[in-house]
C-alpha cells in the first residue's frame, strides 16, 4: 500500500511522535509511507522515510483554497491508496480538500482524545459531524475516545476501529541509579489539558510532608513562560526543575521517580505506557482511556478525575509503600504493557484495518 500520513506540524508532541513511529514500522512491513505536515515546525520527527512539508501559515488554518488545491494535486499525482488524517486540523485540511478538488482517495481520521471536550456550540458539533460522516474509516485510540465520539456525533458512514497507542520496546532500563532524593515528574506539552497549575497545588502540599521531594517538569508548549513565572512566585525554583523536550526522557529519571499525571483532558497517553514498561509507578486522574490501563492497586493509582487530595494521598501511599508490594504493581503493569501495546502489534492492528476498508472500497 502507499500510505500518506497527515500532521499537523512537525512538533515534539504525543500525536506527530505516535504517527512518525507508525509510519517507520509501517515502511519495515514493506508499504510506502508519506508523511505530510501542514503547518511549519522545526522538530526532527523520528521517521526515515520521504516527507513533505507544506509549510502553510497557522494563521491561515480555517481557510487556506491555494494549500487544499496543492493537496489535492500531490493526492491527483502520488495516487496514495488511502490517507490518514491524525487528529486536530487534519480532519478538516483533507475532507475540504477531498470535496473541494474532486481525488477519490479513501481517508482515515485517527481520534486521539476526546471530541466533545473540544465543542463549544451546536455550530461546531454540526460541523465536526458533518466532516467525520466524509471519511470511509474512524480508528479511536481507546473506548472512552470511541464511546465520546458516538455521544457527540451521529456517525452514519465511517467504519468505526479501536487501534491504542503502540510503544517502541528499548532493549534495557535505560533509568539511572537510584538516588536519596525522592522525584515526582511529569512529561507532556504545556498546554492547559496537561494541568501543570494543578500540579504545582499539588507539590506544593506534598513539599510540606517531604520537604527534599523535587519535581522534574519534561516537555515545552505555549503555557512554558507562564507556568515558569508561577513556579518563581511560588518560591519553588530550587524544587522544580525544568527540562524542556528530551528525546529520551525516562533516560533522566532515577529509580525512585514517581510519574504524576493530573491532566483535565487526556486520550491514552503514550507516557503512562512508556513508565510502566520501566516500571515507575503512575499516579493520573481517570480521565479519558486512563483507566483502561492503570488499574487501582493493580498496574497503577488512578484517581478520581480534579480530587487533589486523593492524589496527593496516593503520593504518600507510593512513597511509603514497601518494596515488595510495589513491585508486584509495577511488574504487572510492566506484563501488561508489553503484552499488549507494543508498536509491533499495533501497526500490525493499524495494517488490517487499512485492508479492510480498501477491501470495502
Amino acid at each position: 500500500m502507499k500510505i500518506f500520513q497527515v500532521i499537523q506540524k512537525p512538533q515534539a508532541r504525543g500525536v506527530e511522535l505516535f504517527t512518525a513511529l507508525l509510519s517507520e514500522e509501517l515502511q519495515k512491513l514493506g508499504h510506502e509511507v508519506v508523511l505530510i505536515s501542514i503547518f511549519q515546525g522545526s522538530a526532527n520527527l523520528p521517521f526515515s522515510g520521504k516527507q513533505i512539508h507544506l509549510n502553510r501559515p497557522l494563521n491561515k488554518r480555517f481557510w487556506d483554497w491555494s494549500a487544499w488545491k496543492n493537496f489535492g494535486e500531490l493526492v491527483k499525482k502520488e495516487s496514495p491508496d488511502l490517507i490518514q488524517a491524525n487528529a486536530a486540523d487534519t480532519l478538516k485540511f483533507t475532507v475540504f480538500s477531498k470535496k473541494l478538488f474532486g481525488w477519490k482517495t479513501p481517508v482515515i481520521f485517527r481520534n486521539a482524545s476526546l471530541m466533545s471536550t473540544y465543542i463549544q456550540n451546536v455550530g461546531v458539533r454540526k460541523f465536526n459531524e458533518f466532516l467525520l460522516n466524509q471519511v470511509q474509516g474512524i480508528t479511536s485510540v481507546c473506548e472512552a475516545s470511541q464511546n465520546d465520539m458516538n455521544a457527540a456525533f451521529s456517525l452514519k458512514k465511517p467504519s468505526l476501529r479501536i487501534v491504542p497507542i503502540g510503544i517502541q520496546f528499548p532493549g534495557t532500563s535505560t533509568k539511572s541509579q537510584k538516588n536519596g532524593t525522592m522525584e515526582l515528574v511529569h512529561i507532556g506539552g504545556f498546554t492547559f489539558e496537561k494541568n501543570h497549575t494543578g500540579l504545582l497545588n499539588i507539590f506544593g502540599e506534598i513539599k510540606e510532608k517531604y520537604p527534599d521531594t523535587r519535581l522534574k517538569l519534561i516537555g515545552d508548549g505555549p503555557l512554558f513562560p507562564q507556568i515558569k513565572e508561577e513556579i518563581k512566585k511560588r518560591g519553588l525554583t530550587k524544587s522544580v526543575e525544568l527540562l524542556g523536550v528530551l528525546s529520551n526522557p525516562f533516560s533522566h529519571l532515577s529509580t525512585n521517580s514517581i510519574l504524576l499525571i493530573p491532566s483535565l483532558i487526556e486520550g491514552f497517553p503514550a507516557v503512562i505506557l512508556e513508565a510502566m514498561y520501566h516500571r515507575i509507578p503512575v499516579i493520573a486522574y481517570g480521565v479519558g482511556g486512563i483507566p483502561e490501563i492503570l488499574k487501582n492497586g493493580e498496574t497503577g493509582w488512578c484517581i478520581p478525575p480534579n480530587d487533589s487530595q486523593a492524589f496527593i494521598q496516593a503520593i504518600h501511599e507510593v512513597m511509603t509503600l514497601d518494596e515488595d508490594s510495589k513491585q508486584k504493581i509495577l511488574d504487572e503493569a510492566h506484563h501488561l504493557v508489553t503484552t499488549h501495546y507494543s508498536l509491533p502489534q499495533v501497526t500490525l492492528q493499524f495494517e488490517h484495518f487499512y485492508k479492510s476498508l480498501l477491501k470495502q472500497n
